[in-house]
């Protein structure tokens, strides 16, 4: 195992996570598995193991990477805008794919077990709901519009009833017009 070690990439985290969203847009979150990694990611099970012993922390590093997609999201929105947090928020919600509401449900899943494994998001929407209230004139308001961009975001994880696709859109773009107004 060793000689395995010595011949894997010495942090091949990247091309790990890349593979465990393949397999995850292809067959579902829930047949990641370390074997399925490693095949999908041409690595050994020892290459996969040495930068996530465990699913659990594989899956960590798919949270992690998914928060920093969400902060590049964030970064996006132009400056000058107060409420720009709260955009960010609904713009990672409306460029959300269905291989993140996968990956975001089997995180979920395996929170029930280990709570500990949502602190970092815990942490980063704490930042955010601070900067979202220090930024706008109605921290209120602005809350509102941040719990329903949230209920928006476990409504599609879900897949609850959202009423169609107009519907839909209409919502989307009176939360836009919200947001607007906070400024």
């Amino acid at each position: 195992m060793i000689a395995e070690l010595k011949k894997q990439p010495r942090n091949a985290s990247p091309k790990i996570l890349g593979a465990a969203r393949a397999i995850a847009l292809r067959e579902g979150a829930g047949k990641i598995t370390i074997d399925a990694v490693a095949r999908e990611s041409g690595l050994s099970k020892g290459g996969v193991l040495y930068n996530f012993p465990t699913k659990k922390a594989l899956l960590a590093g798919l949270l992690d990477e998914m928060l920093a997609e969400h902060r590049e999201r964030l970064a996006s929105v132009p400056e000058g805008h107060s409420s720009r947090t709260l955009r960010g928020h609904l713009e990672t919600v409306l460029q959300a794919g269905s291989t993140d509401d996968d990956l975001s449900m089997a995180i979920l899943a395996v929170s029930a077990s280990d709570p500990n494994l949502l602190d970092p998001l815990r942490r980063e929407l704490s930042r955010d709901v601070e900067r979202i209230r220090s930024d706008a004139q109605d921290d209120t308001a602005a809350m509102v519009l941040l719990l329903a961009i949230q209920g928006l975001r476990f409504q599609r994880l879900l897949r609850l009833a959202d009423g169609d696709a107009d519907q839909q859109d209409a919502v989307i773009d009176r939360l836009k017009d919200m947001i607007d107004e906070l400024e």
